[in-house]
């Protein structure tokens, strides 16, 4: 049996840290950052929609453009390039270059997690999959965990500039160690490419992406907003991070398991990840000037996205085992058009009818991707489970055909 390739996915795992904290953070430092570069908080809200619209427009045509090309130079170049954005950031002066450098930050994270999904399954036989994004997915839990939530804590303490330090290191330092430790992974041939239009009428794939794409339009019109709402609620400001923290922790416990699911009740585990997301939204809704339930919601969301991130992707590899480039990317798109128009959605929302009016939104968004998930795939018979299956290829388990 071909050993599990730990080293490598932890060290993607790593990259995703540094990639979903560069994303979320402004979440985090909305307050500090808006008062410094004298922007609203509704304004400054387009740091993570801008970032988002950069990803939902250029990861699915990054991702078949770049398909011929080597895997690993992609990532190194992805990470530097996320090392430069962030350290624009540490200098911007004004409001214009911050929201330039999170544009080119979102250009980035297209690419990155255009490749780096379809990169760690290439590693794995088809039955780990799910166990391969579980590892990728823990690098995303660390970065609610304790990323946002150091971030959060030293831009309170020093300034959000010493945040986006911070950042830029780690990422200097991921792109050096990726350089060196990463395996080689060649791009697939031109014989190999698919149109994203072939890809997308592979029967079990638009139900996914249509369900990734609201659902994440709703969870983000509460998450990118979440300073003022747990401001709302009766915390400080100096209060937050913990609640992140607590939000991040409720993630990560929800990993030993998510690998189970994944590889054996995926599309159960989708309903239960979106069931979890609109329990903390409703509570939001009925009591969201409550700090109990303001936690308390904050801790159903931390469960439901330690869930359902990680089965959208392994769902995507799953159904497009010989696409998955093209899949990665196109799912990428739709997941981070929900986030753009979710924070777009938000900062509306926020100037017509006041914090109160985001969570009844969000979870009605939240409900309708997940009723049109269960609908769809309901009535074309999907399951979204597999037995094991031997198929290795090479020294590191490659797809069958995935090279061809």
């Amino acid at each position: 049996m071909t050993r599990f390739p730990w080293p490598t996915l932890l060290l993607l795992g790593a990259a995703v840290f540094v990639s979903v904290t560069t994303e979320l953070v402004p979440t985090g430092l909305l307050l500090g950052m808006s008062r410094d570069l004298h922007v609203s908080p509704s304004r400054l809200g387009l740091l993570v929609t801008g970032y988002a619209v950069m990803v939902a427009l250029f990861a699915a045509p990054l991702g078949t453009l770049t398909a011929r090309l080597p895997r690993k130079a992609l990532l190194v170049a992805s990470l530097g390039a996320y090392t430069a954005s962030n350290a624009v950031m540490i200098v911007a002066p004004g409001y214009g270059v911050a929201f330039a450098a999170r544009l080119v930050g979102g250009i980035t994270h297209g690419l990155f997690w255009a490749v780096v999904g379809g990169y760690a399954a290439r590693l794995v036989t088809t039955d780990r999959i799910g166990r391969a994004v579980t590892v990728l997915s823990a690098g995303g839990s660390a970065a609610v965990l304790a990323g946002v939530p150091a971030g959060t804590g030293i831009g309170t303490a020093f300034g959000w500039r010493a945040t986006f330090a911070m950042l830029t290191g780690i990422a200097l330092a991921l792109t050096l160690l990726a350089w060196w430790r990463l395996p080689e992974v060649p791009g697939s041939s031109a014989a190999g490419r698919t149109p994203m239009r072939e890809v997308l009428r592979l029967p079990q794939f638009p139900p996914i992406v249509a369900m990734t794409a609201v659902t994440m339009l709703g969870a983000y019109m509460m998450f990118t907003y979440t300073a003022p709402l747990l401001k709302h609620a009766g915390l400080g400001e100096t209060q937050i991070a913990p609640v992140l923290l607590v939000n991040g922790l409720a993630g990560t416990l929800m990993l030993p398991v998510a690998g189970w699911i994944a590889d054996r009740r995926l599309r159960a585990g989708i309903v239960l990840g979106g069931g979890l997301l609109m329990t903390g939204l409703l509570l939001l809704t009925v009591q969201g000037d409550a700090v109990w339930a303001a936690v308390a919601a904050m801790v159903l969301f931390g469960l439901g996205m330690g869930l359902l991130p990680i089965f959208m992707q392994a769902a995507t590899l799953r159904v497009a085992p010989d696409h998955t480039q093209e899949a990665s990317g196109i799912n990428a798109s739709a997941y981070n058009a929900g986030v753009a128009c979710g924070a777009l959605a938000g900062a509306f929302t926020l100037d017509a009818w006041g914090i109160g009016g985001i969570p009844p939104v969000g979870l009605a968004l939240v409900a309708t991707g997940m009723i049109g998930y269960v609908a769809s795939t309901g009535a074309t018979g999907i399951r979204f489970w597999r037995p094991a299956v031997a198929q290795r290829q090479g020294d590191y388990g490659l797809f069958h055909n995935s090279l061809e």
